[in-house]
């Protein structure tokens, strides 16, 4: 049977009404009746890959994308839809070839600029991210994805100033902008305006009550006004963050029966308590577990990563790594709740334990291999982990390290890891400082030779890392170093002084100022050396 052109256009148009009303099944039959016709093919399969986009179907998405590109390589859309499909896949390298062919095809094809802009975020190419939203914002002023991505790139550059004024430009085109209101309370968070960041996280709850984020912040900034109540209440949302916990407790409540704990009678029962975010967290707050057992006769286990697992081998509590370890739980919490409920119950902060074990022999082999060393000896450790959310206001460049490392009244020794040894080259500082970054902690257990050195050194200088929490634990003498307006949990001790004993805070006089820490540093060390 022949069908003349009139009746393919009209197939044309039902499917594409069909589309637009969102009934993909009719949608599809019709085009699927365009496939064969020469004239109608391409913006078949378009329609057909954009369809199966929908139905969460990628693969079928980019046959169809690609039999557009044997027809005709410069199809704008298809190398768009093909950009997109794997951008959402996460295959980077693909995602910028398919959205740069968009561009080389037509350079005003805005959504291929934007998702480059947010690759480029991601991968702290601020300049290059900026420049794509500053291009879009000039055709589209009021495009509020490319008006508050470029807020955040000054907000990741702590040009805070900007980024305030570019999220208060998206709310004056609509104050409902949910993204934009948490961005603006982030900002505020940051310049201490704990006041108006309160203000503007529940104008995010307003909008969604449940909204993860906006919880967080307000526990942010109700510790940093010492609320400590409101504080832990609000960052009980980090529990809904923690996938791997989550699948945890559910198996609990399924195979045990199990209850979250909340300072009901446990003696004589058995409570799990879950490990939960960093490694200097669990250390901060396994002295929590102390707690629990003088205050119940009950029997604890603590669910933690076999890797650090022999760090806590002295909590009263059975380490475990896995729920094949326990036949019967009652009860459930995580960590960091336990200073909750404590806090509720005793209005103040339990202090330091130190129940890290020495390794004698190993502690030997390390005072051996610093015996050559000028006493005092100073390890320091200048960065984090790259992928934590704000490392950049909390690692140090190496460069402000550069007089104090050369100072020759004092030996120092790098505990960095993770090749960032290329600090100290690139410094050229090799003479100056002692690299164990290859010989140390290189087996199972984490720590087991950073344990060693920490004991046999005079001074810990370190930013707000896991090697901080150790070292404070140990007892061992340390130096913080923070930014102006650092994580809640340094409010806390700054004005309860409550968690460690032999820890000094250095604080930046404002925002990413270490020109004034390296200043205290200096002054700090001739105080405690006599110098």
């Amino acid at each position: 049977m022949e069908f003349n052109q009139s009746f393919f256009q009209q197939k044309l148009k039902s499917g594409i009404e069909f589309f637009n009303k969102n009934k993909l099944n009719e949608a599809i039959e019709c085009f699927k009746f365009l496939e064969n016709e020469k004239s109608f093919q391409i913006i078949a399969f378009l329609y057909l890959g954009i369809i199966e986009i929908k139905k969460n179907n990628n693969e079928n998405a980019k046959k169809f994308f690609f039999k557009i590109l044997e027809i005709d390589k410069n199809h704008e859309f298809a190398n768009l839809n093909l950009g997109l499909v794997f951008f959402q896949e996460k295959k980077v390298k693909k995602t910028i070839d398919y959205f740069n062919k968009t561009l080389s095809i037509n350079q005003e094809n805005l959504l291929a600029k934007y998702h480059l802009g947010l690759i480029e975020m991601m991968n702290k190419e601020y300049e290059n991210a900026k420049k794509k939203f500053e291009d879009i914002l000039l055709k589209e002023p009021k495009n509020l994805n490319a008006l508050n991505n470029l807020g955040i790139c000054y907000f990741k550059q702590i040009n805070f100033k900007k980024a305030i004024n570019l999220f208060k430009q998206c709310l004056n085109i609509n104050n409902k902008n949910k993204q934009a209101i948490l961005n603006l309370a982030n900002c505020l968070l940051q310049t201490k305006d704990f006041e108006n960041s309160i203000i503007n996280y529940n104008k995010v709850l307003d909008i969604d009550k449940d909204h993860t984020i906006a919880k967080i912040g307000l526990s942010k900034s109700y510790f940093a006004l010492h609320n400590y109540e409101k504080g832990f209440y609000f960052f009980e949302a980090r529990k809904k963050t923690q996938l791997d916990n989550l699948k945890i407790t559910n198996k609990l409540v399924k195979d045990f029966n199990c209850k979250e704990w909340f300072n009901e009678k446990i003696d004589n029962k058995k409570i799990l308590i879950l490990s939960e975010q960093g490694i200097g967290d669990n250390l901060q707050f396994a002295r929590y577990i102390f707690w629990l057992k003088e205050k119940f006769n009950c029997e604890i286990f603590f669910y933690i990563n076999k890797k650090i697992s022999h760090i806590f081998q002295n909590c009263p509590c059975k380490i475990i790594n896995n729920l094949d370890q326990v036949n019967n739980i009652d009860f459930y919490q995580y960590l960091l709740t336990l200073p909750y409920i404590q806090y509720k119950i005793e209005n103040k902060f339990k202090r330091c334990i130190s129940f890290i074990s020495n390794d004698i022999s190993n502690d030997l082999k390390w005072k051996k291999k610093l015996e050559n060393l000028k006493r005092p000896i100073i390890a320091i450790q200048w960065k984090g982990n790259e992928k934590f959310l704000d490392d950049q206001q909390r690692s140090i460049p190496f460069k402000f390290f550069n007089n104090l490392i050369k100072d020759k009244n004092y030996s120092f020794l790098s505990l960095q890891k993770d090749n960032f040894s290329k600090d100290i080259k690139s410094n050229n500082l090799q003479e100056f400082i002692t690299d164990f970054s290859e010989e140390i902690d290189l087996g199972d257990k984490s720590f087991v030779d950073t344990i060693s050195i920490l004991n046999n050194i005079d001074l810990l200088i370190s930013v707000d890392t896991s090697m901080t929490h150790l070292a404070s634990t140990m007892g061992v003498k340390t130096l913080l170093l923070l930014n102006s307006n650092p994580d809640w949990r340094w409010h806390i001790e700054l004005k309860e002084k409550c968690f460690y004993e032999n820890l000094e805070i250095i604080e930046a006089d404002k925002i990413n100022d270490w020109e004034s820490v390296s200043f205290k540093i200096n002054n700090k060390l001739k105080e405690l050396f006599k110098r």
